[in-house]
């Protein structure tokens, strides 16, 4: 038998009904034909309640006579199936029709049938005719989005973290020239937690209040004291609070403004406002056993 098209729906949960000479099918059975199918002899009936591949919706017989050309049983089955489809199918499926081969034509068998299937080539769930009541199938195809949803997730991690890397490297290098003229060592801005400990000591606070950056809701307590130490160091730069407020939006522009090779590092200014000196860098109280983790 001769058929149009290609991709077969998913019938794992069919109900098999019985096996149908396909010489005998009528209008309104089930099956399991799919524009995949190759039908032979006999057809595979299913419930039409359940997940099935196709409906027989028109049969009709070529008139006896020599085997027609493939172009003439394609231009009769086209018309003939597609007449019938227009008249009494649901609009948003299509049709797949087989035709006999000249070996069955020989044999007397001129019979075709004609085969409504979802135009995305997925499983029909219901009679065409109720079908046509529901309206058209979501087209949503979740095995068709897997690959792309996993590729729009993995773009989108990439993305993020080359955000949050470039992110972290400028703000890393901007610190890194504020430490510099603050009296402490560079490399201190480029190693995470350090960087965060020695940023709150240069602001005269203790470097401890970073560890509850790790306890659930403890970083808004974290990012107050740092945003305090912030505001100190800006004092010491001579810089009002407007400094600050760009600290907190934009920290790596912060910190390289006051990097800047034409700012000035007075910590001693600190005192004149009423707030002790910072625990590391110039103006600090030497301690021999401050380091990180220890305050």
């Amino acid at each position: 038998m001769n058929s149009s098209a290609p991709s077969a729906p998913d019938l794992h949960d069919s109900l098999f009904v019985h096996t149908e000479p396909f010489i005998q099918l009528t209008p309104g059975q089930c099956t399991g034909v799919s524009t995949t199918t190759i039908v032979y002899d006999t057809v595979d009936i299913l419930d039409c309640g359940n997940p099935h591949g196709s409906e027989v919706y028109f049969t009709f017989a070529f008139p006896a006579g020599d085997y027609p050309s493939p172009s003439q049983l394609a231009s009769v089955g086209d018309a003939r199936c597609g007449d019938a489809f227009d008249s009494g199918v649901p609009s948003w499926l299509t049709y797949v029709w087989f035709s006999p081969t000249e070996e069955e034509w020989t044999a007397g068998n001129r019979f075709v049938a004609c085969f409504a299937i979802d135009a995305n080539n997925r499983a029909l769930s219901a009679p065409l005719a109720t079908l046509a009541n529901e309206g058209p199938v979501s087209t949503f195809d979740r095995g068709a989005l897997a690959p792309a949803l996993g590729v729009i997730l993995a773009a989108t991690a990439g993305i993020m973290f080359v955000s949050f890397l470039v992110s972290y490297l400028l703000f890393a290098a901007s610190l890194a020239s504020l430490f510099r003229k603050t009296g402490i060592p560079a490399w201190k801005a480029w190693v995470p937690f350090v960087q965060t400990w020695t940023l709150l000591r240069l602001g005269g606070q203790s470097g401890n209040w970073m560890w509850l950056g790790f306890v659930p809701g403890g970083g808004v307590v974290s990012s107050v004291f740092l945003y305090i130490g912030m505001h100190r160091i800006g004092i010491a730069f001579r810089k009002d609070s407007g400094m600050l407020v760009l600290g907190i939006f934009l920290p790596f522009v912060w910190a390289f403004i006051l990097g800047g090779r034409d700012e000035q590092y007075a910590p001693e200014l600190l005192a004149r406002h009423g707030f002790p000196p910072p625990l590391e860098g110039y103006g600090s109280t030497p301690s021999p056993s401050a380091g990180f983790g220890v305050d």
